[in-house]
């Protein structure tokens, strides 16, 4: 329609034919409603499908909420629902860059976080992932996952006792309480090992961490004294020898076995040693020696 046509020149409206006025004003109800029609249905669409995410329906929201584009919240609540549904599978992978959208919309940052801390684990950088599961604090089971991966980390470090405690502490979260029996079995047999070639030490170790497991206990009682046995002959090899220093150290760190702090004493008068003195006169002493 011409920009000169009479009904859109001023003053020549009412000079129109009525049948003209009549149309222009029926077309523009007729717009007036479609934009009310359309806004209501969004509106209506919009409820519905936060009504589908409060009742837990999250598969039905993210499909609901995504139909309508950036209207109000309906992306972020798209994200987040599209999250919860991989989130509830345990497909963390594929939930943390959902998350990542919606870090600010509920829970988003925690589970952002939750997930980017189970991919970690996933792919075995256990460290840390210990690291952020327990920057968590007590959400869901983070204190769980950590001490978990921490068992893992500390088992493949061989460091045993850390990993015997964390998995203690991550209880029954996932293979723990196996795999700690497993770890337990095979420390056991590694300090039976170490007993039956001599190195009482390393296997006294080894069983004390053990505690109740099987007869360690009583295995760690038997190594505690066939090592303190060893010391103290080795003791009396280094006071035989000159080794005065080494013989003191031994023969007092065997206190309350036969007579060695008796003996103990007696090297302290020769080096001059004040065994009722601090460790300033343990340093003198190590200094006499040296000299």
């Amino acid at each position: 329609m011409k920009r000169n046509h009479p009904v859109f020149i001023t003053g020549k409206w009412m000079n129109a034919p009525k049948w003209k006025r009549a149309a222009l004003c029926l077309c523009l109800g007729l717009a007036l409603l479609m934009l009310c029609a359309c806004s209501g249905n969004q509106a209506s669409a919009y409820n519905r499908a936060v009504a589908s995410f409060a009742a837990g329906d999250y598969e039905a929201a993210a499909e609901a909420f995504d139909k309508l584009g950036d209207y109000q919240q309906a992306a972020t609540y798209a994200a987040y629902s599209h999250g919860l549904v991989f989130y509830a599978q345990g497909a963390y992978a594929a939930a943390e860059p959902y998350f990542e959208k919606s870090q600010d919309f509920m829970y988003g940052k925690q589970r952002y976080a939750y997930c980017a801390a189970s991919v970690l684990q996933d792919a075995g950088t256990f460290d840390t992932a210990a690291a952020a599961f327990e920057a968590l604090g007590d959400y869901e089971d983070s204190a769980l996952r950590a001490a978990y991966c921490k068992a893992r980390y500390a088992q493949n470090q061989q460091d045993y006792e850390t990993a015997l405690f964390a998995y203690s502490d991550a209880g029954s979260y996932g293979d723990a309480a196996d795999r700690m029996s497993s770890l337990q079995d095979q420390v056991y047999k590694r300090a039976k090992q170490y007993k039956a070639t001599g190195d009482y030490e390393k296997a006294l170790n080894l069983f004390s961490l053990l505690g109740d497991y099987i007869n360690s206990q009583s295995l760690a009682k038997v190594c505690k004294d066939y090592y303190r046995s060893q010391q103290y002959s080795q003791a009396e090899a280094d006071e035989n020898s000159g080794n005065l220093q080494n013989a003191y150290d031994l023969f007092a760190s065997l206190s309350g076995y036969r007579d060695a702090q008796a003996r103990a004493d007696a090297i302290a008068s020769q080096l001059g040693i004040d065994t009722g003195g601090d460790t300033a006169d343990t340093n003198g002493a190590n200094g006499t020696n040296g000299t």
